[in-house]
């Protein structure tokens, strides 16, 4: 059974990825089926095109501007939408995705990551997610092992 949580948002563990950071508010191991994280992206800084199987994602945008790069089912180009401060942006699982910081100053947005099947088996912690994506995504991002 899991308790109430109430978290500092400032307080997050951080993941540095090479393109943006994400500070884990709360791990996935922690919730029936959800995982928290504030994520800052840098003025000119993008992540990787992806997209995730197992999970949808809900952004609330809270400071800088940026773009969303998407693909729809049966598009046959990409959508761009630009983000700012107040918006709450849905992703559907599947939908490959790209989040820009298109400011001068940083990207800040709170991610909230729900998984409708429940929380994949092999990835029961976000840190166990975070290894995962480093193996995985190496090649993309040249990440030292």
């Amino acid at each position: 059974m899991h308790k109430v949580l109430i978290a500092d948002s400032t307080a997050g563990v951080p993941y540095k990825w090479p393109h943006h950071t994400n500070e884990l508010i709360l791990d996935r191991k922690d919730a029936e089926a959800g995982e928290i994280m504030l994520t800052c992206i840098e003025p000119g800084e993008q992540c990787h095109r992806h997209a995730h199987a197992d999970n949808e994602q809900i952004y609330y945008i809270i400071s800088g501007r940026g773009q969303l790069r998407y693909s729809e089912p049966d598009a046959d180009s990409d959508t761009v939408a630009e983000l700012v401060p107040g918006q709450v942006v849905y992703i559907p699982c599947h939908t490959e995705h790209q989040t820009s910081c298109a400011g001068e100053e940083t990207l800040v947005y709170l991610g909230v990551d729900v998984f409708p099947r429940g929380k994949p088996a092999d990835e029961p912690t976000w840190a166990a997610h975070a290894d995962a994506l480093r193996r995985d995504t190496a090649t993309v991002w040249k990440i030292e092992k």
